[in-house]
């Protein structure tokens, strides 16, 4: 008896194992059949990128391998001619020249083609829009990208050639004497700064002190429990008065 217990059991325990290859199988040709759709769309999606991109014609095309050859025979000397990238960088990015090779993202051709990372790319752009060839050459290109992002980050209406044609200093010395690390550190100062907590406002100022002076005249008159609050509606501050039913009725007499 407790053989063909057994015999039962060790058949019940292939059925199952049986069963669960098959319903594993089931769930990949599913997974399958949703990868498949979704590669489906995607090609339809960098079609419709492509269809659109074709409007640009040769030409276009043509100048987009270009720059790409450009930035290709400059990395090598990127110390130098990092300018120049990032003037080629900001034309592919400003014309949409991508569209023409197939891709649908500025991001996404520098990953395909292996250029460089976007953040990189985003910093050569930013010093190229920021200074001048000579300028940005003599900084070099970190201190020339920090001096971008103080500008940035400072109130003043101010650019990184101004700061250089003014001979304007940062923390005590001048752009040319300042490490990039020191200008960096200015620029979290100057974030800190502009994120630093707001003045008051005089007109809620004196809202929230006449809240306050009504409220505790309410609770020495009787009205235990009574709150004032002051609000900002259209026209501008209102008194929000809240007291007790009974308190309500002492303060009108009734």
């Amino acid at each position: 008896m407790a053989g063909k217990t057994a015999k039962a059991s060790a058949t019940d325990g292939k059925r199952r194992a049986a069963s669960d290859r098959a319903r594993a199988a089931e769930g990949k040709a599913a997974a399958g059949d949703k990868a498949a759709a979704g590669d489906k769309a995607g090609s339809a999606a960098l079609a419709r990128v492509q269809a659109v991109a074709v409007k640009g014609g040769a030409a276009a095309e043509r100048r987009a391998h270009a720059l790409l050859d450009l930035i290709e025979r400059r990395k090598a000397r990127i110390a130098e001619d990092f300018y120049e990238i990032g003037e080629a960088l900001r034309e592919l990015q400003r014309k949409k020249l991508y569209l023409v090779l197939g891709h649908a993202t500025f991001g996404e051709m520098l990953k395909a083609r292996g250029i460089m990372g976007l953040s990189q790319a985003k910093k050569l752009i930013g010093v190229a829009a920021a200074l001048p060839r000579d300028k940005a050459l003599t900084l070099g290109p970190e201190k020339a990208y920090a001096l971008t992002r103080y500008t940035a980050a400072t109130p003043e209406v101010d650019t990184p050639a101004w700061l250089l044609d003014q001979g304007a200093t940062i923390a005590g010395k001048s752009v040319e004497e300042i490490s990039v690390r020191e200008l960096t550190a200015e620029v979290g100062k100057a974030r800190a700064q502009a994120a630093g907590p707001k003045r008051p406002d005089p007109e809620e100022k004196r809202a929230r002190a006449a809240a306050r002076t009504a409220q505790a005249t309410l609770r020495k008159r009787g009205a235990r429990g009574a709150t004032v609050e002051a609000r900002r509606e259209k026209g501008g501050y209102w008194l929000r008065v809240e007291v007790p039913l009974e308190a309500a009725a002492a303060l009108l007499g009734e």
